[in-house]
């Protein structure tokens, strides 16, 4: 119970510390997490790969929000910032630990992403300099939409894991 606690907090301290200070901080935090994960909280390579993939897709997901002008990064380019990243393995390594309870139940989860994905971005937005590209409620329909895709996506992801988990 107190490795969720701790999992739960990383997350949301990092993710606070990350959208206000930007790369810089970011860089720190990651290198912070990544090392508390692997002393702490690894189980196996199995976890390894279920971070790495959310990630993957996370920032494949920011890139073409960026492309497509969805959102607006500071530098002009369709690549988010590092600290967009950042918060991506933060999300993932939240998946094993502190909301493994929610991803464990399909449909819960997809409904937590439709909501709490979107949400995420709206906060992100106000509180750094990311802004969104369209219509604001043009935004939070197309967020709503490819967070679905990422909630179903991340979803198999997490029964992969599992499967790699019992063998």
């Amino acid at each position: 119970m107190l490795k969720i606690a701790i999992n739960a907090v990383l997350f949301q301290v990092g993710w606070i510390l990350s959208v206000l200070y930007g790369n810089g901080a970011a860089m720190l935090i990651a290198a912070i997490v990544i090392a508390i994960y692997g002393v702490f909280f690894l189980r196996s390579r199995a976890d390894i790969v279920l971070i790495a993939a959310v990630v993957m897709l996370g920032v494949c997901g920011d890139l073409i929000l960026g492309y497509y002008g969805v959102l607006v990064y500071p530098s002009g380019a369709p690549f988010p910032p590092f600290w967009m990243v950042t918060l991506w393995l933060l999300f993932a390594t939240t998946l094993p630990w502190s909301l493994s309870w929610l991803v464990r139940n399909p449909l819960w989860f997809v409904l937590f992403a439709i909501i709490g994905g979107p949400v995420s971005y709206i906060a992100g937005v106000n509180l750094s300099s990311v802004s969104f590209g369209q219509e604001f409620a043009l935004s939070v329909i197309i967020l709503v939409v490819v967070w679905l895709i990422h909630g179903m996506i991340i979803q198999n992801f997490y029964k992969q894991w599992q499967l790699r988990q019992a063998s």
